[in-house]
Formats: structure tokens, sequence, C-alpha cells
């Protein structure tokens, strides 16, 4: 005689399974939310230094420089505009995710500093939480 048994997972086992998935996504999203946020800091450096070496070039060549595009990485620039001279500055805030300031000085060759959260907010005088880390 031949019996039918089905045999499968338990409720227990498919509970302990989706636990343990929950708990990994729990622990890697706020760390793919970091990657994101430096990523786009980053890529706003990127275009700022960009438009500084062409500005640069342009007044070097003794032409006008234009206004930067705000539809890049950078979702706004303060100070780049066509009155920008060799001794000026400009500040670029990054698009979201990114939370960084990058300020960009002509004078002294076209250096640019990424202003991060944490670094702005004690530029600015408030105290801010440290990031917290994860493992090691």
């Amino acid at each position: 005689m031949k019996t039918n048994s089905c045999k499968g997972f338990t409720l227990i086992e498919l509970t302990v399974v989706v636990a343990i998935i929950v708990i990994l996504v729990a622990i890697a999203l706020p760390v793919y939310q970091g990657f994101a946020r430096k990523s786009a800091d980053n890529a706003c450096l990127i275009e700022a230094k960009s438009y500084v070496n062409d500005v640069l070039v342009r007044l070097s060549d003794s032409q006008v420089p234009y206004a930067p595009s705000v539809t890049g990485a950078c979702s706004f620039y303060s100070g780049a505009n066509a009155a920008l001279t060799i001794t000026g500055s400009f500040t670029a805030t990054s698009r979201a995710p990114g939370t960084s300031i990058v300020t960009c000085n002509l004078a002294s060759g076209g250096s640019c500093r990424n202003w991060g959260l944490p670094c702005l907010a004690l530029a600015l005088g408030r105290a801010v939480a440290p990031p917290v880390r994860l493992g090691r």
C-alpha cells in the first residue's frame, strides 16, 4: 500500500526565515542610504570642480563665464554667474539624497571643498550627533 505523505516547511520555519530576512534588510537599508548620500555628495563635488575648471579656462581666454546648469548633481549654485571673477568663489548644494555644500575658490586655483552635514553644522555653530557605525 502506498501512503501519500507531503513533506513541507512548518509555519515556525517559515516565520524564522522571514524574520531573518527582515533583520538583514533592516541592517542593509541604512548602509545603502549612506552610500547613496556619499555618492550624491561626491557627484556634486565633481560637477562643481568641472564648472570651476571651465570658468578658469573662459576667464583666461577673456570670455564671460556662463551660469551653471542646475539639472545635474548640484541643485543650487550661489555666487556662480557671469560676474564671477578670477578672485571669486561660489557654493553649490548637492541634490537629495546628498546633504553637503561644496565651496569652490577660484583665487586658490579652483580648489573645491565638500562640507558634509557634520562639518557644516560645526561651521554654523550647531551641535550634531556623531554618526552611528554598525560593525567594525
